[in-house]
Formats: C-alpha cells, structure tokens, sequence
C-alpha cells in the first residue's frame, strides 16, 4: 500500500504523512507513491480498513526546515494542480478551505504557488519576446549579409566589365600595332 492511499483511506493530506515519515526516516526518500515501511504497518496491521483512528491523523503539518523540502513540496502541489483542470482545481480550493479554514501554512503554500506561477508566466512572456528579438537580429543580419554580397558582386562585376574593356582597348591597340606593323615590313 503506498503513502497516497493509506492518507486516502484515512482522510489524511498524504503531503502530511510524508513529512512524518521524513522526520521518523530521515535516511529515506519518501513520496506519495512510496510503499508504506513494513514497522509501521506492522505497528498498526488492522487499522488500514476498520475505521479506526489513526495515529497518523492527527499529525500536525511539518514545518518546512530546508529549501529542498520547501521546493519539493511546492512541485507536488504544482503538479496537482497541473493535472486538475480550472473547475476541478476551484472546487479543490474551496474544499480545502472547508476543511482547513484559514490556517497560516496553506495560505503561504497557496501565495506561493500563486507567486510561482505568476512569476513563471513572467519569465516565459520575457523568453518568448527575447526569442523573438533574437529571431529579428538574425534576420536583419542575415538582410544585411546579403546586401552586403550584392553590393560585393556589383562592384566585382564593375570591376570585371572595367577590365574586360581595358583588355578589348589593349586587343585592339595591339592589333593595330600588329596590322601596322604588317603594312610596314614589304618583302
């Protein structure tokens, strides 16, 4: 049986019994979806399905102690409520408002993720226009390389004609220097 269901089954925020479990096995890692450890379930084999409280339901929520914890608790609860949609994720809220009012701990978390995605969404519009930015450098220098190659061929161009005209008038100079030079020398 994983964490998830024994805390559904119980009624318990599973986050909750994963913090205790953390604090009663610092040397593990734990997750909603790790299996329950076999002395806690021998501790209480028959309580899983008579109805009885548990022990585990009136754990208080850990204090967050470390970054990674906080971290770690903050993108369980964005992946939750990634995977709800708008509705779903409204009806959550107020149901959790419900059941625990107005406590310090859950407004923060709530705040938190609020920050995070706000600030995500931040990050995000500014990558994307930064993106865009880049794109029309590119593209300017890329407009701008290629003018610059035609003005290059151009001015080849220039130059071959000029020196394909300087070589004709040599042809030509030449020519006449021969054909001169032909009606000079009789035999």
């Amino acid at each position: 049986m994983t964490i998830k269901e024994y805390a559904e089954a119980r009624g318990v925020k599973p986050g909750k019994l994963v913090d205790e479990f953390r604090k009663n096995f610092p040397g593990e890692t734990w997750t909603i979806n790790s299996s329950l450890p076999e002395e806690f379930l021998k501790a209480d084999p028959t309580n899983i399905h008579t109805g009885q409280q548990s022990p585990v339901a009136d754990i208080p929520e850990a204090a967050i102690t470390k970054a990674s914890e906080a971290i770690q608790q903050a993108s369980y609860k964005l992946t939750a409520a990634d995977k709800e949609t708008i509705s779903g994720a409204i009806a959550v809220q107020n149901e959790q408002s419900k059941i625990l009012g107005a406590s310090t701990g859950v407004t923060g978390a709530l705040l938190f993720m609020e920050s995070l995605i706000g600030a995500k969404g931040t990050v995000l519009d500014a990558f994307a226009e930064q993106s865009m930015l880049e794109v029309d450098n590119q593209i300017a220098e890329i407009d701008q390389s290629l003018i610059n190659l035609a003005d290059e061929a151009t001015t080849r161009l220039g130059e071959s004609i000029r020196k394909k005209e300087q070589l004709k008038a040599r042809l030509n100079s030449l020519r006449e220097r021969v054909s001169s030079m032909g009606t000079q020398i009789r035999f």
